[in-house]
C-alpha cells in the first residue's frame, strides 16, 4: 500500500475515502487492488485481492466497508513484516530457498519439489524494484501478493487435510468431489 506503516484511525479514514472513488462508504475489488501495490509499484494480481475480500468481506456484499478495511490493513501490514523477514536477499521477492525457511518457521512441512511448483504457479512475471529479472530468477521468485495468496492457500489446505485426517495418520483417500474441492483451493 502507499501510506505509512503507522497510521492513525483517523488517517486510515481519510485513505479510505480517497480509495472509496465513487463515494458510497465501500470498496470494491478494483478500487481496493488499484492501491494495493507490491514493492516494484506492480499492482496486486485479482486472485489476492479476491482473497482478501472473501477474508474480510464479513457481511458478503461482495464489498469491503471502513470496519473490515481497518481489519484487512492491519492484515497486509502484517504480511509486509513477515515478507521482509523472510525477504533475506532485499530483492523484493521470495526465492525459493527464502520460500523453504518460511514455511518451515511457519510449521508446513512442504516439499521442495511441491514449493516449486508453487512458485511456478505464483512467479513473479514482471520488474522488480526498478530492475528486470533474468528468465531464471522469474522461475524461482514470487512477489508480496502472491506470497500471501500462496501462504493462505497452504494454511487453508492444511487446515482442509487437517480435519479429513481424522486418524492422525497423514493420508486419506479422496473421493472425487474432494479432489475437485483440493484442486480447486490449489490452483495448480
Amino acid at each position: 500500500m502507499t501510506t505509512p506503516k503507522n497510521v492513525s484511525e483517523q488517517q486510515l479514514t481519510a485513505f479510505f475515502q480517497r480509495i472509496d472513488v465513487d463515494n458510497n462508504g465501500t470498496l470494491t475489488p478494483k478500487e481496493l487492488q488499484r492501491v494495493l501495490l507490491n514493492g516494484d509499484w506492480s499492482a496486486f494480481n485479482l486472485d489476492t485481492i479476491e482473497l482478501l475480500f472473501s477474508l474480510f468481506d464479513s457481511d458478503r456484499t461482495g464489498t469491503i466497508h471502513f470496519n473490515e478495511f481497518v481489519g484487512l490493513w492491519r492484515y497486509i501490514e502484517d504480511w509486509k513484516r513477515i515478507f521482509s523477514a523472510f525477504d533475506a536477499d532485499n530483492s523484493g521477492t521470495i526465492e525459493i530457498p527464502e520460500l523453504i525457511t518460511a514455511m518451515k518457521n511457519f510449521g508446513f512441512n512442504i516439499s521442495e519439489q511441491m514449493l516449486k511448483k508453487f512458485v511456478r504457479k505464483y512467479k513473479v512475471s514482471h520488474n522488480t524494484q526498478g530492475r528486470t529479472l533474468m528468465s531464471s530468477e522469474l522461475e524461482h521468485a514470487i512477489s508480496f501478493d502472491n506470497f500471501v495468496q500462496l501462504c493462505v492457500t497452504v494454511k487453508t489446505m492444511t487446515d482442509v487435510f487437517r480435519a479429513l485426517d481424522q486418524n492422525g495418520s497423514e493420508r486419506w483417500e479422496m473421493r472425487i468431489e474432494r479432489k475437485s474441492l483440493v484442486f480447486h483451493l490449489l490452483r495448480i
